[in-house]
């Protein structure tokens, strides 16, 4: 997580989102500093906040979830600068890594399983989709999409009153993929993906594509909404954290 005590911010780093492009440029051009952890939940800053902190505008980035998925696949396949084999980045050791991103990294370390593989063992036919992070969304100011992420960056430093200093290098990149991430989900798997992912793409201000032809379930929308609020509940009303819920996955032998 990155803050700026001089222009009373937060930018919470999203998994996968080009979020390491901005902290990195947070920090270093403008003089932005670490706090907590990467990917660190913004209930987690809030938790051991001041006063005049819990006040400060807070910005997070945002990705196309099927993108988002693509990305997170393919960086499973690179062991994406070793992050999910290095005990550092584990999450009982303070890292982001949990034992589901090691079970996933052990899977498609598999030479025989590919993309669709990794999909139908740990998407399709499974729960409706979440994110943590949309758990803090009415505390978001500025959402800046992985799609427009200069312009949206040089935007909310407008907003910020911050003079932009130069465009956003890029960091991080995923190597081994396409951009045209449509084209990696098989045909087949359409539909059930739908049924996984179409609240939460719905959520981000995302869209199903057109030649899916396919649409989400009252039911998955509803279980969906569900999920939700429990979830902005426990950390809104009840302060807990991600790390918290990770916890309790753990004991009850879930991840």
């Amino acid at each position: 997580m990155i803050v700026s005590r001089e222009h009373r911010f937060v930018f919470v780093e999203v998994p996968f989102t080009g979020s390491t492009a901005i902290a990195k440029e947070l920090v270093e051009q403008y003089g932005c500093e670490e706090v907590l952890h990467k990917h660190a939940h913004l209930r987690e800053f809030l938790n051991q906040a001041t006063v005049e902190e819990k006040r400060y505008t807070v910005a997070a980035s945002t990705r196309h979830p099927l993108d988002q998925t693509l990305s997170y696949y393919t960086k499973l396949c690179s062991n994406h600068l070793g992050s999910f084999s290095d005990p550092q980045r584990f999450k009982e050791n303070g890292g982001w890594v949990t034992h589901a991103n090691r079970e996933h990294f052990q899977f498609v370390s598999v030479p025989a399983h590919d993309f669709a593989d990794f999909l139908r063992r740990y998407y399709i036919g499974q729960s409706v989709r979440i994110s943590q992070y949309a758990w803090g969304r009415s505390r978001y100011d500025h959402l800046l999409r992985f799609e427009t992420l200069n312009p949206d960056f040089q935007s909310v430093l407008r907003a910020l009153d911050i003079p932009p200093k130069r465009d956003l290098p890029l960091t991080n990149p995923t190597q081994g993929r396409d951009r045209d991430f449509l084209s990696a989900y098989p045909e087949d798997l359409h539909a059930p993906l739908c049924a996984v992912l179409g609240p939460l793409i719905a959520e981000w201000g995302y869209e199903l594509p057109d030649t899916w032809r396919s649409t989400t379930s009252l039911a998955n929308r509803t279980a969906y909404f569900l999920k939700n609020l429990l979830g902005r509940f426990a950390t809104e009303l009840l302060h807990l954290t991600p790390a918290d819920y990770h916890t309790l996955r753990a004991k009850l032998g879930r991840e």
